[in-house]
C-alpha cells in the first residue's frame, strides 16, 4: 500500500552492507528477443547487461523481496513511465559470483562475493505491439537501453562473460538454473551450473522465512506449510487437526500475503508430481474431475484457487 516504506534502490553497495541488500537482474522479453541496456556509469561502464541493481531494506523495514527490488530497479533505470507488476516475475536464476581480483571494480563495488537472482518478464501482446500499454524503456543517467536481441544476435562479446553460459536455458529454454562463477576481472576463470527442477523452484518454498519464501516465519526443513485463511472452515480444521497431533507447521495467510507468480509455479509443480505418483495432487482439492483436468496458472492466479470456504 502506498503507507508502507518502500525499498531504497542503490546500484552498487560497499560489501560491508552486501548482506543487507538484495542482487537482482531482470530480464525483460519480448517476441522472443531479450532488452539490454548499456551501463554508462559504474563497474559494468560500457557493457550490456538485463536490468540489474541492487535494492536495501527502507528506514525500520525488512529488505525486500527479488521482485519488490526489481519493481524499484526497472523504474529507476528505464524511466518512470515503465511500471513492473512483480507479480508477473518469474525466478528463472539464482547465482553466487567470486571476484579474484580484488582490485577490479565489480570486486570494488560489489564485494568479493556475492549472490544475485534472475528474474524474467514476458510482456503480453498489449504491452509489444505499439498499443496504449506499450512498454516504453527511455536512457537514464546510468543506463542506456540498446535495444531488443534473439537467440541467434546476442551480443555476448560486450557483456559478462557469465551470461553466455546461461542466457539460453533461462531465456529460450525457459529453465530454472542455480550456479556459481568466479572471475578474475572481467575473465570467467570457472563456473557450476546445475538445472533445478520445477518442484523445487528458486522460492524457498518450505524454506525459511524472507527474501519471498513460501513461509512467513523462520522454520527448519521438516515444518509443513499451511497456506491459511482464517475465514475458510476447511483451513480452520486443518490449522487445528494440525495442532491436535502436534505436527510442527508455518503458517502463511495467503490473502494478505499473496503468493507470488514464481510461488504458484513450485506449488503446482508440486501438485502435478505428487498426482502423478498418487499422492496429494489437484485432483485432491477438488472433486470436480473435469474442473481438475483444465487447471493452469493463470486459472490460479485469477480464480482465487486457495481461497475457497
Amino acid at each position: 500500500s502506498s503507507s508502507e516504506p518502500h525499498p531504497q534502490v542503490l546500484f552498487y553497495l560497499p560489501s560491508a552492507a552486501m548482506q543487507q541488500s538484495v542482487l537482482v537482474q531482470t530480464l525483460i522479453v519480448r517476441r522472443g528477443q531479450v532488452l539490454l541496456g548499456r551501463w554508462r556509469s559504474g563497474a559494468f561502464k560500457g557493457r550490456l547487461t538485463g536490468v540489474l541493481g541492487q535494492a536495501t531494506a527502507p528506514p525500520g523495514g525488512k529488505l525486500p523481496s527479488p521482485e519488490a527490488a526489481a519493481v524499484g530497479i526497472c523504474r529507476q533505470l528505464l524511466g518512470p513511465g515503465v511500471q513492473v507488476d512483480p507479480r508477473r516475475l518469474r525466478r528463472r536464476g539464482f547465482f553466487t559470483f567470486e571476484e579474484r581480483d580484488a582490485t577490479s571494480g565489480v570486486a570494488q563495488e560489489l564485494g568479493e562475493r556475492y549472490s544475485e537472482h534472475q528474474l524474467v518478464l514476458r510482456l503480453g501482446p498489449e504491452e509489444a505491439n505499439g498499443g496504449p500499454d506499450t512498454f516504453e524503456p527511455v536512457a537514464t543517467e546510468t543506463f542506456e537501453p540498446m535495444g531488443w536481441f534473439g537467440q541467434d544476435d546476442m551480443p555476448f562479446h560486450m557483456m559478462p562473460q557469465d551470461d553466455e553460459v546461461w542466457y539460453d536455458d533461462v531465456l529460450f529454454g525457459d529453465k530454472r538454473v542455480r550456479g556459481t562463477f568466479a572471475f578474475k576481472g572481467e575473465e570467467l576463470v570457472e563456473h557450476s551450473l546445475e538445472e533445478v527442477h520445477p518442484s523445487e523452484g528458486l522460492c524457498g518454498l518450505g524454506a525459511g522465512g524472507g527474501g519471498g519464501g513460501l513461509s512467513s516465519s523462520s522454520t527448519g526443513d521438516d515444518e509443513a506449510l499451511l497456506l491459511y485463511n482464517p475465514d475458510c472452515s476447511k483451513s480452520r480444521a486443518l490449522r487445528e487437526a494440525l495442532v491436535a497431533r502436534g505436527i510442527k507447521f508455518a503458517e502463511r495467510r495467503y490473502l494478505e500475503d499473496p503468493l507470488t507468480l514464481s510461488e504458484l509455479e513450485t506449488l503446482l509443480a508440486r501438485l502435478q508430481a505428487g498426482a502423478r505418483c498418487g499422492k496429494l495432487g489437484a485432483d485432491s482439492l477438488c472433486r470436480d474431475a473435469e474442473l481438475v483436468s483444465g487447471i493452469r496458472l493463470s486459472q490460479i492466479m485469477s480464480g482465487g484457487f486457495f481461497g475457497g470456504g
